[in-house]
């Protein structure tokens, strides 16, 4: 994998991971209509994940026959795991990718790029973002100038909130925009500043700029298929937050077609169904996504459909695997952030919602966890901390339903009727079924203002 191409790898794995609420997606006026006529066509698609087990099966054969000194057995091999861990979820995957990842470091004397970028991805994946920033920090130093290692730096800037370093880094790459030849490092720096564009309160903008980005993705013949099938999953996030819901459907239906049960493109289709009370397809969806990564959010999309269609038992074994989840599916804590939601959201152990919220901002302090937080303690009865965290999660005026709903609530308990009004109404036109429950309660709550 190029260089380039682990950037785009990282910037991937840590959008993907990392927020329960929305992200980057991507046309506006004839000049945009001229870029997009200038696009590339797709690419036919690679079924590489069929053959994902034989090739790490041979991979794992090399690197148990290895001889002193081969580091690109180990280094091979840990790409593989963390592709078959975007493929299926398995956190034993990236474990296994950073095991090799340090064997291939300490197969040579001198520090190797390609084994501190699968070092790097696998500590994202874990939610490791500061040591993974080590990393980074390090390869940097290696590989002076590469403007991948700046992208995977600024992607983790993002996750710990470190906005001020990652804006630097953008400013740079956005300097560099129309003399970028490299295809590569342009999807990469596409997808990383469209992202700081969706945070930073330019939805229209990120959209508009990951458009680009998912063209060229989908013409690279040699990419993965689940990494393609990315670009639409995150094309179809962003047109849901942005209140498009046909083209947000659309998109993650193209998500699966690229690569078929693909678990983030049918969670997507779960959240957006859902909040449409489109129950039997929420079902199907969520289902579908559980079935390959069990994370709390998606079995709650399938616990209240359940709900929704009268099967009551069916729900409540759903929840009892949520708190299955909690006690042995999340040594890691990766779903950490999941589960406060879902606790939060449906009223259950509140104080535990809490307490997991506060853990979660020990691993990353970025809006979305100060969200998150917000919500638990205004679920918790502690309003005047929901007020201050939810002040620091609106620092860029982010265009995000849920979090603009949660500040109109806070707002409203402390008698601030003109805030609570506009954060209701914000929340609403930018998505007038922005949640299966909170639409209508921002509606009712606008009412009695």
């Amino acid at each position: 994998m190029s260089k380039a191409g682990a950037a785009i790898a990282c910037v991937a794995a840590a959008i993907t991971f990392g927020a329960v609420a929305a992200w980057p997606a991507y046309v506006r006026g004839a000049a945009s209509a001229a870029r997009a006529a200038a696009l590339p066509t797709p690419a036919p698609v690679a079924q590489d994940y069929v053959n994902r087990d034989r090739i790490i099966a041979f991979w794992e054969r090399a690197e148990s026959d290895r001889h002193r000194g081969d580091f690109l057995s180990p280094q091979h091999l840990s790409a593989e795991y963390m592709q078959r861990y975007r493929e299926r979820g398995d956190v034993g995957d990236v474990l296994r990718a950073m095991r090799t990842a340090n064997e291939a470091r300490r197969a040579q004397p001198f520090p190797d790029p390609g084994a501190e970028v699968a070092l790097g991805s696998a500590l994202v994946a874990l939610h490791r973002f500061h040591d993974a920033l080590a990393v980074t920090k390090h390869l940097e130093r290696l590989v002076r100038g590469d403007p991948g290692m700046a992208v995977r730096e600024a992607s983790i800037d993002l996750e710990l909130g470190r906005y001020g370093d990652a804006r630097r880094i953008v400013g740079r790459l956005m300097h560099n925009d129309d003399s970028r030849t490299d295809r590569d490092e342009a999807i990469a720096a596409d997808t990383l500043i469209a992202r700081y564009d969706e945070l930073t309160g330019h939805l229209s903008r990120a959209r508009e700029r990951f458009a680009r980005a998912t063209a060229y993705a989908n013409a690279r013949f040699d990419a993965p298929a689940q990494e393609r099938a990315w670009f639409w999953f995150r094309t179809g996030e962003l047109a849901f937050e942005a209140g498009d819901t046909d083209a947000a459907i659309g998109a993650e239906r193209e998500s699966l077609r690229t690569f078929p049960d693909y678990s983030e493109a049918n969670r997507m289709l779960a959240r957006i169904t859902c909040s449409l009370h489109r129950w039997r397809e929420c079902l199907d969806a969520a289902s579908a996504s559980a079935r390959v990564v069990p994370y709390p959010e998606v079995l709650g999309y399938e616990a209240d459909a359940q709900r929704a269609l009268g099967d009551a038992d069916g729900a409540a074994r759903t929840e009892d695997t949520i708190e299955t989840v909690e006690r042995i599916g999340n040594a890691e804590r990766i779903s950490d952030r999941l589960l406060a939601v879902y606790y939060a959201e449906h009223g259950k152990r509140l104080d535990d919602a809490y307490r997991i919220a506060r853990r979660e901002l020990a691993v990353r302090d970025d809006i979305f966890t100060e969200d998150t937080l917000a919500w638990c303690a205004a679920m918790d009865a502690r309003w005047p901390e929901a007020r201050r965290r939810i002040a620091i999660a609106l620092r860029f005026d982010t265009e995000n339903s849920l979090l603009q709903y949660h500040a109109g609530v806070i707002a409203q308990h402390f008698g601030d009727r003109a805030t609570a009004k506009r954060r209701l109404e914000r929340a609403l036109a930018l998505n007038p079924q922005f949640h299966p429950a909170y639409a209508d309660d921002a509606r009712a709550r606008l009412a009695g203002l």
